[in-house]
């Protein structure tokens, strides 16, 4: 294979990567909702439950966007399928911004329902695509991609959240729309698939090993007809429950222990930075490990953050708020990137898209799992007993990683048995040592 083609793709797929990860950060500013609340409440004088609820609006309309997206883009491509989540975003933002004072129905529809659909559209299309670029370093491209996401909140969140008092909510949330509707818009542009051939160019022994076997997962069945979705998705669900809980009320509940007005604002923002870092560390550590590990390890740090944040509330100590949103914010980052390289590994590039967006319906039902948490306890202002529950619920996570092994394992062997090996992190080593054992 010519050094010249590889040097090449190798140098598209990193301008490809970093143009993915700056239209990411601005789509994650739709995650700067707990910085929005207050503000939001106050200039449109809504009520702050109402307002609430907005932010689980905007993850179920992220899930379904998501599908969708995978569906429009089979019809008419990339490029079209990110100039419309450009527009859902900038609709969903500036018609907030215009028309939300005095109405919670214009809030849900646009920043909830439009905004939600307009990103996840774009996120899951960004996501899919760039990821085809990195067969060799799927965990990798994963976290540094996640990683943008993570950090719009902190980065473009805090910058829109300091200018409100100079210009006022309603104007932010139009510049807001018409800034990351022209980022993504410009990332069509330049966002393509890469060559056919990319896995024999970067991934030489993948395409060896899987190409005569269905590598790409043509062959796959359903994966809503795989066991192993269903055991995934229980992790999973758990892990996005916990961070939708700390993410949508953090600035709040830090008031609760103690913490002042302004550390809270900023802590929000620190969360946002573990958020996006987490997703780069779990995508190492993905690489090199492989994913039981990295589910095991994720789903460890979410059951840290449940105790440090129930002993927060029961003691009244700020210190232990801080860390468990920390820690909720590193393992609810670390969840996507998993989730991304899952199924890539598990499921083949074929029907990536599609396969990435009914994976990350995790989030439709964790944010159901969330709200139904908050509503055993008694609502968003008994946090004890909402991350009693969700405490509970991490250890049942942590529980399940055991049988998604074992399946997992079994899965290996059988793909090995029909001439798949994965070439990722640990797993290759195993699939060799299922192979000898034939």
């Amino acid at each position: 294979m010519s050094e010249t083609t590889v040097a090449r793709v190798k140098s598209e797929r990193m301008r490809t990567l970093a143009c993915s990860t700056f239209a990411l950060l601005f789509l994650g500013l739709i995650y700067a909702f707990s910085m929005f609340a207050a503000p939001m409440g106050a200039a449109f004088e809504l009520e702050k439950g109402a307002v609430g609820l907005t932010f689980n609006i905007m993850m179920i309309a992220f899930c379904i966007g998501a599908v969708i997206g995978s569906q429009v883009e089979r019809r008419i491509g990339v490029k079209g399928t990110i100039v419309i989540a450009a527009v859902l975003f900038f609709v969903g933002f500036a018609g907030t911004g215009l028309f939300a004072k005095g109405s919670i129905a214009v809030v849900y529809l646009c920043y909830g329902t439009l905004g939600g659909l307009g990103v996840g559209m774009g996120y899951n299309t960004i996501v899919s695509t760039t990821n085809l670029w990195f067969p060799d370093k799927v965990g990798f491209s994963s976290g540094v991609l996640m990683m943008g996401f993570g950090l719009g909140s902190l980065i473009l969140g805090t910058l829109s959240v300091n200018l409100v008092p100079l210009f006022g909510l309603g104007p932010v949330f139009v510049g807001v729309g018409a800034a990351g509707g022209v980022v993504a818009a410009a990332a069509a542009l330049m966002l393509r698939r890469p060559p056919e051939n990319i896995v024999a160019l970067m991934a030489p022994e993948q395409a060896a090993a899987g190409g005569a076997a269905g590598g790409d997962g043509a062959d796959e069945p359903f994966l809503l007809k795989t066991p192993i979705l269903y055991l995934f998705w229980i992790w999973a669900v758990i892990v996005v429950a916990i961070g939708l809980a700390t993410i949508g009320n953090c600035a709040a509940n830090a008031q609760l222990v103690g913490i002042d007005a302004a550390f809270a604002t900023l802590l929000v923002g620190l969360v946002s930075t573990c958020n996006g870092l987490a997703r780069v560390v779990v995508g190492m550590i993905y690489d090199r490990t492989n994913v039981k590990v990295t589910m095991f390890v994720d789903g460890a740090v979410a059951a840290l953050a449940c105790a440090c944040i129930i002993g927060a509330f029961a003691t009244g100590t700020p210190a232990l708020y801080i860390a468990g949103a920390l820690c909720c914010g590193f393992a609810y980052g670390g969840e996507p990137v998993v989730a991304s390289a899952f199924a890539r590994q598990r499921y083949g590039s074929a029907k990536y898209p599609l396969n990435l967006s009914a994976i990350n319906t995790s989030i439709i039902y964790g944010s159901l799992l969330s709200m139904a948490a908050q509503a055993l306890a008694g609502g968003v202002d008994s946090p004890l007993a909402v991350f009693t529950i969700l405490g509970v619920l991490s250890v049942v996570a942590l529980v399940d990683v055991l049988p998604f092994s074992k399946k997992w394992d079994a899965d290996l062997r059988a793909r090995c048995a029909g001439g798949l090996r994965p070439q990722v992190g640990a797993d290759a080593a195993a699939a060799e040592e299922a192979l000898g054992a034939k």
